[in-house]
């Protein structure tokens, strides 16, 4: 699995007075403002934050297998790489 950063024209705002997970993004300077929200945002922040086992995090967090989520986090995850809210770090 790929390790994820935040790309460098990426703004965002991780709210931390809500009781469900929620991230605010931006592509600067003019890129339309994108919400998450619940498990959306948690995949964002794992990815973002460096969790090197995203797909385990996520598995852990919702009570599940990771071979239960793994499928459709990875799809996520790509997802959000071809929308550029993540870019994948090269180590």
């Amino acid at each position: 699995m790929s390790s994820f950063a935040v790309p460098p024209r990426l703004a965002f705002v991780v709210p931390d007075d809500v009781d469900a997970p929620q991230v605010f993004l931006m592509p600067l300077p003019d890129g339309p403002p994108v919400a998450l929200e619940g498990i959306s945002a948690a995949i964002w922040v794992l990815a973002a934050d460096g969790e090197e086992d995203v797909v385990g995090a996520v598995g852990a967090l919702v009570g599940k297998m990771p071979s239960e989520v793994g499928d459709a986090v990875e799809k996520y995850l790509q997802e959000l790489v071809f929308r550029g809210l993540l870019t994948t770090r090269s180590d």
